[in-house]
């Protein structure tokens, strides 16, 4: 049995899987703690199934999207090396940005060696600040993580955690490994405190299964794993919306996926059942990254969006939540409302919702059913808009999906599928905004869950070898290695897939066939003068997102 919990904005989903079916679904509120909406959500859980019956347990949160969009972030250091090119200062973050000494230059050789008394004498005024958390960043990092690895060590003894930027991904983009690596140091006592007292819980309620984590890129991670990258666990979410459509539909042909929440709608495009994918990195909050994420965007309109009759005395809806519905005592007009007035919900004091409705058409001229009606179309409108808007930005630049890049293929969805708790209701409307057949999978209302519970383990790596250094590096794994001048691609991708294999045991995968892809596959011969001077080979590859084994096997009829 697996047990699935995906902490929403408004809606905390819980669910139970047995033999491919979904066997127990229940809905807690969302409350300010945490943790309180855990235990609650928990506690429904476990007074319907005994906790020994549970053997893998999957969560997503908001926690670190919360801390990063609130600015809650704990005080954080960043100390960096870069050399000539980029002022690293135009990248500052945080309160406290020192940029030392030293330098690598693009091939991982040291240009500039780095000065210990320019690092010391930054990280004293850091500690100075009270600050006892820190990042280090080395440009070219990725090439060779020697001068991060030289100031980790010198660091360690001063600070509680020292995050280091090579350990972030392979790519190469100076700006967004540093920020990825600042958030990973803010976050690590947030998300380690988190984790801590998940699993005191988990023990208080006699869970001992596995429990992953869902990242943004639609895959797991084990919970006591995932420290080491505590900004990769940040908007998960949305992910777990795609995860859902994949477990509960499989999104044939171009879908596209619409997850109607309380407070937002997330969106999504599917192609065969396979999702799009961000190749850059996500955006959080006012930070780009480098975490690895599947294509999804977020608009602030969903069931309890705050409805309100503007100058030209027309409804707006919006992109603020300003709390529950009035039939559910909260204070201002949603299109929850109108559903419950509509009798689409059987939720709340219907009366109440019936009462807002005929107020609210009276400034319009309708009644009752026509106000409800309109604000439930100017809903489905609204969201479609946002839809075609997000369209027409993955149709504006190459297309990604997690296996390859699509040259010259325009998206253009021939059907969406509704989910979340508005979505039976507002399929219809939706249908006539979009144009497009629209259609609500089983267990539509808590398909979030779903897709936590179902997501199997991913990870990823970067290997770049250089013949004429002398090294292989594989900075998400921690490795350095030396190489001979005749090392090839065939030994890069045998060392690849074995790392990557060790990665997946280590994160929690569990032992059946893993589907690992190779993403990027790139050969150079470097030339000096005349003459060959070595092989420059980059390899990128990745674990796919995709369901476990028994969700598969069962749905597949196998």
């Amino acid at each position: 049995m697996i047990l699935g919990l995906d902490v929403g904005g408004t809606q905390t989903d819980t669910v139970l899987i047995e033999n491919g079916q979904v066997v127990v679904a229940n809905k807690t509120p969302t409350g300010p703690d945490l943790m309180e909406t855990l235990r609650g959500a928990l506690g429904k859980v476990l007074d319907i199934v005994d906790p020994s019956r549970i053997e893998r347990m999957a969560f997503s949160t908001t926690l670190a999207t919360n801390a990063i969009v609130q600015d809650d972030l704990e005080d954080t250091g960043m100390i960096v090396s870069a050399g000539p090119g980029i002022d690293p200062q135009w990248h500052a973050v945080g309160p406290s940005f020192h940029v030392v000494e030293g330098c690598l230059d693009h091939q991982g050789f040291e240009a500039l060696p780095l000065r210990k008394e320019s690092v010391m004498h930054a990280a004293s005024r850091i500690r100075g600040q009270g600050i006892s958390l820190v990042g280090v960043v080395s440009k070219f990092s990725v090439r060779n993580p020697d001068h991060e690895l030289l100031m980790a060590s010198w660091l360690e003894e001063m600070f509680a955690h020292v995050a280091q930027g090579h350990k972030v991904s392979g790519t190469l983009n100076f700006p967004r490994r540093i920020t990825t690596t600042y958030l990973n140091a803010a976050l690590y006592n947030v998300h380690g405190n988190f984790t801590d007292a998940l699993a005191r819980t988990l023990k208080e309620k006699s869970l001992f299964a596995p429990r992953y984590l869902l990242k943004p890129d639609g895959g797991t991670v084990v919970l006591e794993e995932s420290a080491a990258s505590p900004a990769s666990m940040a908007q998960s979410g949305p992910a777990a919306g795609v995860m859902g459509a994949l477990a509960l539909d499989g999104c044939a042909g171009t879908t596209l996926v619409l997850d109607v929440g309380g407070t937002t709608t997330d969106m999504s495009v599917v192609l065969d059942g396979v999702p799009l994918f961000s190749p850059s990195g996500i955006r959080l909050g006012p930070f780009q990254t480098l975490i690895r994420s599947l294509l999804t965007h977020s608009v602030g309109i969903g069931g309890d969006s705050e409805v309100r009759i503007d100058k030209e005395k027309t409804f707006r809806i919006g992109p603020f939540r300003k709390g529950k519905p009035v039939a559910l005592g909260g204070p201002e007009p949603t299109p929850t409302d109108a559903m419950i007035a509509l009798g689409l919900m059987k939720i709340g004091n219907r009366n109440a919702a019936v009462n807002l409705m005929k107020e609210l058409g009276k400034a319009l001229g309708l009644d009752t059913v026509g106000a409800a009606r309109k604000i439930l179309k100017l809903t489905a409108k609204s969201i479609a808009h946002s839809a075609r808007a997000f369209l027409h930005e993955i149709n504006s630049q190459p297309v990604y999906t997690i296996h390859e890049v699509l040259h010259n293929q325009k998206i253009a969805p021939t059907s969406a599928l509704i989910m979340g708790g508005p979505a039976p209701h507002l399929a219809d409307y939706l249908q006539a905004a979009l144009g497009i057949p629209c259609r609500v999978p089983d267990h539509f209302e808590v398909a979030n869950a779903v897709g936590a519970a179902v997501a199997r383990v991913t990870c990823a790596l970067t290997l770049q070898a250089d013949t004429s250094r002398g090294f292989v590096v594989i900075p998400e794994a921690n490795i350095q290695e030396r190489i001979g001048s005749g090392f090839g691609l065939e030994e890069a991708i045998l060392m690849g897939r074995k790392t990557l294999e060790k990665r997946a045991a280590a994160i929690g995968a569990l032992q059946e066939k893993l589907d690992i892809t190779i993403t990027e596959k790139q050969v150079f011969n470097m030339i000096r003068g005349y003459s060959r001077a070595g092989r420059n080979i980059r390899l990128k590859m990745s674990l796919t997102p995709g369901l476990v084994q028994e969700w598969r096997r069962i749905r597949n009829g196998a």
